[in-house]
């Protein structure tokens, strides 16, 4: 019996522990909510006075400007009054700039006719002038003829003037005539033997030749310059002096030289050439050269 009692007096505490567990749940779920909107409208009551804060910078900063162009707009007002003023009086100006344009196109028109008759009266003086022109021009051109006929003329003359020149500077120079050379070898014992034609035993070599001109040959002093140049080409004895070759301008010593006095009349030139060594065979060449023009050449074979 007791038992009985106590299962159903735990049962009913359990029934009503069941009861009150929904009410717990709702309790704590309004407290969530509670403490959420808390949450919210302290956020939202923040961000309000933020806003406002903003709305009233924003505020002020359009009553500045505001005034900044009220103030502008009396500056303008100010400036437009200015302009008006400024107009009107340039009205007045372009008033008498006009009247003064007028007075101007009103003198170039007249100044218009009268170069409209000077130019009637020039385009007949062109006419004039071109039918003269065409006179001028044929004239012109028989006087090109002509010149074409001087210049040829000219040009004839002066080839004939060339030729007369250098016919003249040929008949000026002088020439050599009669190169001889004669090889003579010395002997101790014997008499000398001349014409020797064994190189190794020349001894000396004389060259003789005359100089002449022509009727039209200056006189006056000339300088006769002889060079012997050996088998090879290359100049024999040369002197310490130089002279001038007249054909290249350069400058050349040489074998032997002489000055002599032209008097228009022939003039004989000996040389004695002295081979202090032995002479090589083959073929000697004999060079003359007065006032450093190249006469002649002669050449000497020597076995």
């Amino acid at each position: 019996m007791n038992t009985e009692r106590e299962h159903q007096h735990e049962q009913n505490n359990g029934n009503r522990k069941n009861k009150l567990v929904p009410w717990l749940i709702v309790l704590a779920v309004l407290l969530l909510l509670s403490i959420i909107g808390n949450i919210i409208y302290m956020t939202r009551s923040g961000r309000l006075a933020s806003e406002k804060e903003v709305v009233e910078t924003e505020r002020d900063m359009l009553q500045e400007e505001n005034q900044q162009l009220r103030n502008r707009i009396i500056t303008q007002d100010a400036i437009i009054v200015e302009l008006n003023e400024q107009i009107e009086e340039m009205i007045e100006i372009h008033g008498e700039t006009v009247a003064d344009l007028e007075r101007r196109i009103a003198n170039l028109h007249r100044q218009l006719t009268a170069r409209a008759r000077e130019l009637e009266e020039l385009e007949e003086t062109n006419d004039t002038l071109r039918d003269q022109l065409t006179e001028l021009q044929s004239g012109y051109e028989e006087l090109q003829e002509e010149k074409e006929a001087v210049e040829q003329e000219r040009d004839r003359l002066a080839t004939e003037l060339q030729q007369l020149t250098e016919q003249a500077e040929a008949a000026d120079r002088l020439r050599a005539y009669n190169i001889c050379t004669l090889t003579r070898w010395d002997r101790w014992l014997c008499p000398d033997r001349y014409n020797v034609d064994r190189a190794r035993r020349v001894d000396h070599t004389y060259v003789n030749f005359e100089v002449d001109g022509t009727l039209f040959t200056r006189a006056g002093e000339r300088f006769v310059h002889l060079l012997m140049l050996d088998p090879d080409g290359n100049l024999m004895y040369a002197s310490d002096e130089q002279f001038t070759i007249e054909e290249t301008g350069e400058q050349s010593p040489y074998t032997k030289m002489r000055r002599i006095d032209y008097t228009n009349e022939p003039v004989k030139l000996d040389f004695n050439i002295v081979h202090p060594e032995r002479l090589d065979a083959g073929t000697y060449e004999l060079r003359v050269y007065v006032n450093g023009e190249h006469l002649r050449s002669k050449q000497m074979e020597l076995e």
